[in-house]
């Protein structure tokens, strides 16, 4: 009788123990994920099933696609290699932190033939994100790039005199009845020439931007104002504000990967945010890219709200134009990083749907990497993705993979937890890379980007002045 029950147990055992991935002894499973390695994969189909988008009294949701998914009316079939997504999203770090950073930008991420590094305005395009949205009166429609990171809401204009390849036609502003160019001698324009110098002394009736980048290339155009319309996807529902501020682009030595412009959503003087006083509005970026996400204007509805869990954006008398918060610590498999109160209490930490990868001080990131590593350590390594992300894996050999769960910790008890897809990015079954990385010579900077905020909604109440973090229905 012993035998026999030895030889059950053994029988049990076994299957549990195989090399197709998880293990009763892997590293605390509660911990962890356990998911099918082929399901890491970037999807080729879109899913035609519609998002639930949220509805209601004063508010208005739109969709979200990924530019280079499955999804997207810009995708040319060019997606992109990984380690060019990294670069681009390198060269918007430079580019949109040279007051912060502490070194120069190096000589690999300026202009080659694929990139421009700017100075001011977004350039580069590492924004994954867009949705489409009407300017003018008749309405024209124009696909613009969400950017939490960047001030201005900006389109290329007709006539384009150098202009990069869009999808949309472009924007004609003879055609529209409510667009309106800001003199040059208005107080308006002074200020704005305050922010964007431009060089042309008001020779001309229009306000002139001229951006010069370090690489000799750039971006002009002239200020205007129209009329932006926000029409939900069903018809049922639209907003419109207006005046609201818009850049027209009539050069450039941009790419926006089919797009037309950008949708500045910071809390900067001349952002749509706060040129059109939204106070609330929230998004869900799709996880994954073979899913529609959305972006909503107006507050939820108290029901669901007890579901989002707030942290203070922080206030100080010379206010931030990003949306700054507060980080208390992170976890591995259910294990804090050993790092004091202290520590976090220097850290100056935002979050930006424009970057891709989420970017953390050096002695934090290699606490990060060492906990990670060690719960991955059964799997075999394989190289890093350029010079950017250097903890990667060869999963080939497996069916299943476990990964452990990291969880991002906020003031007020706000717990991130991320999925895997919020952890890993993939390049190919061979080469599945943890998703973080270094902040370049900035060990105050933490950097919360797109990849871990998939899947979750992310509140910005800006009325109230915090941030809030709650389940998505875009997965």
């Amino acid at each position: 009788m012993w035998i026999l029950l030895k030889a059950f147990v053994l029988f049990i055992w076994l299957p549990c123990s195989s090399n197709n991935g998880a293990s009763a002894n892997d590293n605390n499973l509660s911990h962890s994920y356990t998911v099918s390695v082929t399901s890491l994969l970037p999807p080729t189909v879109c899913n035609r099933t519609r998002t639930a988008l949220p509805q209601g009294l004063g508010k208005a949701s739109l969709d979200v696609v990924s530019k280079h998914g499955p999804c997207s009316t810009l995708n040319q079939g060019k997606s992109p290699s990984l380690e060019e997504t990294l670069r681009r999203d390198q060269q918007r770090l430079y580019s949109k932190y040279s007051g912060r950073l502490q070194k120069a930008v190096p000589d690999n991420l300026k202009k080659t033939k694929a990139f421009t590094f700017p100075a001011k305005i977004e350039s580069v395009s590492a924004d994954e994100y867009y949705t489409v949205v009407a300017i003018g009166k008749p309405k024209q429609y124009v696909s613009l790039l969400l950017d939490t990171g960047s001030d201005v809401t900006w389109t290329q204009c007709k006539p384009c005199i150098h202009c990069f390849q869009q999808r949309d036609p472009l924007f004609d502003p003879s055609k529209s009845k409510t667009f309106s160019k800001i003199p040059c001698n208005s107080t308006t324009c002074k200020k704005l020439r305050g922010l964007f110098p431009s060089d042309d002394n008001c020779n001309s009736r229009e306000c002139h931007f001229n951006i010069a980048y370090v690489d000799g290339s750039g971006n002009s155009g002239f200020w205007a104002t129209d009329r932006m319309t926000i029409q939900e996807a069903n018809i049922k529902g639209y907003f419109t504000r207006y005046p609201f501020l818009l850049g027209c682009i009539r050069n450039s030595s941009g790419d926006k990967s089919g797009a037309s412009g950008i949708m500045g959503l910071d809390r900067s003087p001349v952002s749509i945010i706060t040129k059109t006083k939204i106070s609330y509005f929230s998004y869900c970026l799709p996880s994954p890219y073979g899913s529609r996400g959305y972006i909503t204007f107006g507050k939820r509805n108290t029901v669901k709200t007890k579901f989002i869990k707030y942290t203070p954006i922080i206030t100080t008398p010379e206010q931030s134009e990003y949306y700054d918060i507060t980080l208390t610590g992170i976890s591995v498999g259910g294990k804090k990083l050993p790092f004091s109160t202290s520590y976090f209490t220097k850290l100056s930490t935002e979050i930006d749907s424009g970057a891709v990868i989420t970017r953390l001080p050096s002695p934090m990131y290699a606490a990060l990497r060492s906990a990670f590593r060690k719960r991955m350590k059964k799997y075999k390594r394989a190289k890093g993705a350029g010079d950017i992300l250097d903890t990667c894996y060869d999963l080939r050999a497996y069916e299943t993979v476990v990964v452990p769960k990291i969880t991002i910790h906020f003031l007020g008890g706000v717990d991130l937890e991320l999925d895997v897809r919020g952890t890993l990015v993939v390049a190919s079954v061979s080469q599945v890379c943890l998703g973080f990385a270094v902040y370049p010579s900035d060990t105050n900077s933490f950097l919360l980007g797109n990849v871990q905020q998939r899947g979750h909604e992310v509140h910005y109440d800006v009325a109230g002045r915090r941030l809030g973090f709650g389940p998505g229905n875009c997965s």
